[in-house]
């Protein structure tokens, strides 16, 4: 016989019940009552005999499966033979072997306080339970199944199944109050409960309409998993709290907590990633970290040459790199002076440009980076290191933008002390020459720009939003290069008010009288504004003198074609996305510095120096070119290296002409050529000598003229130069 919660049952007072070999395959052989004695019962004796015997289950409850309160109305005629089924029901542990004890009363509330449990809207509640039963013809407990009764503060909320020795019963509790409540299992009148406490989202989640806590800031292609307290997302994006350095737990909730979800295009990871917000580091790549992986995590430290972290492993290793420094800007300044390498000749603008462009524009032609030896030579071009070392231990952006000001700086001071010693020494003015001015005036160039992106990067600024947990929306203004540093603050003050100072005193001036200088000269010069601008006049002519007259501008015009591609490629978030962008840009500018060279047919006096332009200009249209025409990194790759290869060619070639020109004004230089044609001659020739005694009227003439009055003219402007 089966008993639902809506059966009746009625029984005459002269009722007799027998249950004689029936059979379940599952419970309940003799009598299963389904529910929790909802039924009505009605009798009219309070003695019914009722006979139990020979019934069998396939699993439990051989005679009855499941209990009545008002079960003493029946008399059992075979109480021994027959039983009730007797449930025992707990929490269990799945790990372990759990004793089952015979002493729990039938109608016993059990509390297990040891279980309580602390969860947000949308997770989880999770008991493993246990329900065994009773049978006395073998008289041992076995596993059932049965339907149990959920309720939360005593309304009933959910009916869950269990089954097995130790199931897991999951509930998810929604739309409760921030506080403690009750959690009671009930399997008929047997019930074991315990408690849980309802929490606020955590930080970076807000509970939605569904009473589920989900991201605090809703965007695309974003998931959070309350469960897990995962947040995952595609890449190149970031999302973190705004106080990074405050440690926390994942699970913790802050009334204050104020959250940022921007794109972060720069040193973010681009694949998808999952993390929690008490470990942000993960969606940063280079070993970077902090806010908007802005900083080096701890224990690293930003590297010169690049804008990776790396490992300091000896704290005196700075001391080394000053002097090495130190001693390489010297080597340079003799280099420059030696062999005359500066703009005054006209073989260094183009050669510039060029080094400049690439310099900037390297991580665009190839992600892979061009050859180290290669890369070498055109970061030393733009005074640059080169190469990734550890400058101290903790260095940060802050610090790296004050060392890129530093070193211009300093070969400027360094020309400038020989300078002032050509002027008060006869000595060093003869070893200098006429060369120290030059070279002030190539270094300017050379630093160019190096301190105008620097510049850039310093003043660089970013708005940030914070979506805080108190509902409250604010911006927030933060240095882009480090978003750990607030903009035009703190430490961050004194740098950009020294920016603006170089770019007052120098940037600014430096490329308008380069470019307007011809323009000053011939008009303005009589303004008492402009009088003094004479001082500078060996500098400017410095670059003008390899120039055609009506075109001493062009020096300045190469220097402001610099300014959007530097811009471009300085402000940009991502080289990845900008790529075609960048590469359109600096073909444009290309095409219109060679557009303006050919209609002007030539802007140097010496023709050589027009072909090296166009030569450099024309090797960079080729980059640009084929780093659009190929998707391949590889074949980009290969043929980046190959313009660098002849760059490097060309460098070394002009190099070796500015040799021979100092060579050849050195009069042991002339002796030496003397003496080898001399003696060549003597092998060629033994009779020569014999010829030689012959000389012809006008050898006569010129041997007369002294030797001493042999003048060499020269149309360059650097009369002026050796004058100052």
């Amino acid at each position: 016989m089966a008993i639902k919660g809506s059966s009746v049952v009625a029984l005459s007072p002269s009722a007799n019940l027998e249950f004689i070999d029936n059979h379940a395959s599952l419970v309940g052989g003799g009598i299963y009552i389904d529910e929790e004695s909802c039924f009505q019962f009605k009798q009219g004796s309070s003695s019914i005999p009722l006979t139990l015997k020979d019934n069998t289950a396939g699993v439990a409850g051989n005679d009855i499966y499941g209990f009545i309160g008002s079960f003493n109305y029946f008399n059992l005629t075979n109480p021994k033979d027959s039983v009730l089924s007797n449930f025992r029901f707990f929490f269990c542990d799945p790990d372990s072997n759990e004793t089952i004890s015979n002493d729990t009363g039938i109608y016993e509330t059990q509390n297990y306080d040891e279980h309580e449990q602390q969860i947000f809207p949308g997770q989880l509640l999770e008991y493993n339970v246990a329900l065994f039963v009773f049978n006395f013809n073998n008289g041992t407990f076995i596993p059932t199944n049965q339907m149990i009764i959920i309720k939360i503060d005593g309304v009933p909320v959910e009916h869950v199944y269990i089954n097995g020795s130790c199931s897991l019963i999951e509930y998810t509790p929604y739309k409760l109050t921030y506080t403690r409540h009750e959690i009671a299992l009930i399997m008929y009148h047997h019930k074991i409960q315990s408690y849980f406490i309802f929490n606020e989202c955590p930080i970076g989640f807000r509970e939605n309409s569904s009473g589920v806590c989900d991201c605090s800031v809703s965007r695309e292609n974003v998931t959070c998993d309350i469960n897990t307290l995962d947040i995952t997302h595609n890449g190149l994006l970031w999302i973190g709290t705004y106080h990074t350095s405050t440690p926390f737990n994942a699970n913790e909730t802050n009334p204050n907590a104020c959250i940022i979800n921007e794109d972060c295009l720069l040193y973010c990871s681009p694949n998808p990633v999952t993390f929690q917000l008490n470990d942000t580091d993960t969606q940063c790549v280079d070993t970077r970290g902090q806010r908007m992986c802005g900083s080096c995590r701890d224990g690293y430290s930003l590297l010169m040459g690049s804008n990776k972290c790396g490992q300091c492993h000896n704290n005196y290793m700075m001391i080394a790199w000053i002097a090495l420094f130190a001693v390489m800007g010297v080597l340079l300044v003799v280099l420059l002076i030696a062999l005359n390498l500066t703009v005054s000749v006209g073989t260094l603008n183009g050669l510039l440009f060029y080094a400049n462009i690439v310099k900037l524009y390297e991580p665009v032609f190839s992600r892979k980076g061009a050859l180290p030896v290669l890369s070498q030579v055109i970061s030393w071009i733009n005074l640059d290191f080169g190469f990734e070392i550890c400058f101290y231990n903790g260095m940060d952006s802050f610090a790296k933008q004050w060392l890129q000001f530093a070193f211009p700086l300093y070969l400027w001071i360094i020309i400038i002390i020989i300078i002032q010693l050509c002027k008060r020494y006869g000595k060093v003015s003869r070893l200098m020459g006429s060369h120290a001015v030059p070279v002030l005036s190539t270094l300017f160039l050379l630093s160019y720009t190096k301190l105008v992106r620097t510049i850039v990067i310093v003043l660089h600024k970013r708005e940030v939003t914070l979506h805080c947990t108190n509902e409250s929306v604010r911006s927030v203004s933060l240095w882009y290069e480090d978003p750990n540093v607030e903009y035009a603050k703190g430490k961050h003050a004194g740098l950009f008010g020294f920016a603006l100072l170089v770019s007052v005193f120098f940037v600014i001036p430096y490329t308008l009288f380069l470019l307007c200088h011809p323009v000053f000269e011939k008009h303005l010069s009589h303004f008492k504004l402009f009088k003094n601008s004479s001082r500078f006049k060996p500098i400017i002519d410095a670059y003008s003198g390899p120039m055609k007259d009506e075109y001493r501008f062009w020096p300045g015009l190469l220097l402001v074609a610099r300014i959007p591609v530097l811009l471009s490629v300085t402000l940009v978030d991502s080289f990845i996305q900008s790529h075609y962008f960048l590469l359109s840009m600096l073909l444009t500018v290309l095409v219109i510095v060679l557009s303006l060279g050919y209609c002007f047919g030539g802007v140097y006096k010496e023709r050589m120096n027009n072909v090296l332009e166009v030569w450099f200009l024309f090797n960079l249209c080729i980059m640009a070119g084929l780093s659009i025409a190929f998707n391949e990194d590889s074949k980009v790759l290969i043929w980046c290296n190959t313009c660098l290869s002849v760059f490097i060619f060309s460098f070394i070639l002009i190099v070796v002409y500015h040799l021979y020109l100092q060579l050849s004004h050195m009069k042991c230089y002339h002796a030496l050529i003397k003496k080898l044609f001399k003696k060549q001659d003597e092998d060629d020739d033994p009779l020569l000598d014999v010829t030689q005694s012959h000389i012809t009227v006008d050898q006569q003439r010129r041997q007369i003229v002294p030797s001493s009055t042999d003048v060499r003219l020269s149309n360059s402007r650097e009369s002026v130069v050796d004058l100052f």
